[in-house]
């Protein structure tokens, strides 16, 4: 399977995944115990989620296709 990333490519995509995942636990941290509220912990998710979408990308070294075609 040829890699759609170029050289260091997988790298940097680890680097966004680390930073979305880390920023979205630090926010469900914030919106579960020092300030309570559903913001923070919607955009925790989301912003895990968009983590978990980077990681996909180091696994694969593809990158993941604009869901709803070309706009």
């Amino acid at each position: 399977m040829r890699s759609d990333l170029g050289p260091g490519g997988r790298l940097v995509a680890a680097g966004l995944a680390a930073v979305w995942i880390v920023g979205g636990l630090g926010s469900l941290a914030v919106g579960l115990r020092l300030r309570p509220g559903v913001l923070p912990v919607v955009l925790g998710v989301l912003a895990v989620g968009y983590g978990w979408i980077w990681v996909q990308v180091v696994r694969t070294g593809r990158r993941r296709p604009w869901p709803f075609g070309r706009l």
